[in-house]
């Protein structure tokens, strides 16, 4: 069975563990090489377990530790091919398996699907991971849901999806300039609430057991106001037995069992 742990999410960094078995791979890396050993050992991994990471995109906020890393703890990187040029750019060492978006590969029992996105990057890309048992969506970094995500991210059992911003919190907020709200707005930026909500009532079904919210802005959202918009959505779906969680940029969440 597939299990996860968020060892942070926002604007400034973004990381995740997901393991099966003997088998653990990152998700991203954009702490500092430092800071990415920190938590990875806190939550209990050792450095040397670690099979691989995969990059969702090449903003500094999901790769900015991967050169550092990988000096110490040479770990194959696995990205789509235009992200691919512009990490090796950032990590000119870095060994990297280029994967086609929709084209399924195999790490250690785990089935990975890349998808791409919609988000002001060279290549963006989700994931759906899935063992024998369970099937795990992550996505993160999109201003949109394309039909092909939607398709593939159906009747799975946990998800991670990114609930960015609230549209009036990032109207009011004097910390962004208006370009910048603008590009976080449109459909090559992010999510808001009301934007995740709606993603999770296209794919959830009776069985789903966990939504992380992920990819909280600091200035334009709030932990609760994110869960709350979230929440009542599960309850309007009869999902009140599913777990809700919030990720944030600072602490990890606990493990997380897929299913």
């Amino acid at each position: 069975m597939l299990q996860f742990c968020v060892l942070g999410s926002g604007s400034g960094g973004n990381a995740t563990l997901v393991r099966k078995g003997e088998t653990v791979i990152m998700i991203d890396a954009g702490f500092s090489a430092t800071r990415l050993r920190e938590k990875i050992r806190a939550a209990g991994v050792e450095l040397e377990a670690l099979a691989a990471i995969l990059v969702t995109h090449e903003h500094a906020d999901h790769i900015k530790g991967i050169h550092q890393f990988i000096k110490k703890n040479p770990v194959r990187v696995y990205t789509s091919p235009h992200t691919s040029v512009l990490v090796k750019e950032k990590a000119p060492d870095v060994l990297c398996t280029i994967f086609e978006c929709g084209s399924t590969f195999n790490i250690g029992g785990i089935e990975i699907t890349p998808l791409r996105t919609s988000h002001d990057a060279a290549e963006a890309v989700c994931f759906r991971l899935n063992s024998e048992l369970s099937c795990f969506g992550y996505m993160t970094d999109t201003g949109m849901t394309p039909p092909h995500v939607e398709n593939h991210f159906r009747e799975l059992d946990s998800v991670v999806i990114e609930s960015n911003y609230d549209p009036d919190l990032l109207a009011a907020t004097t910390k962004r300039p208006w370009p910048l709200k603008a590009r976080i707005a449109s459909e090559f930026g992010h999510l808001s609430n009301e934007q995740a909500c709606e993603f999770l009532e296209k794919i959830a079904h009776r069985n789903l057991k966990n939504v992380v919210l992920a990819h909280l802005s600091s200035e334009s959202n709030t932990p609760e106001l994110a869960t709350r918009f979230m929440r009542a959505k599960l309850d309007e779906l009869s999902l009140t037995g599913t777990s809700l969680y919030c990720a944030s940029q600072n602490e990890s969440l606990p493990w997380i069992s897929v299913r």
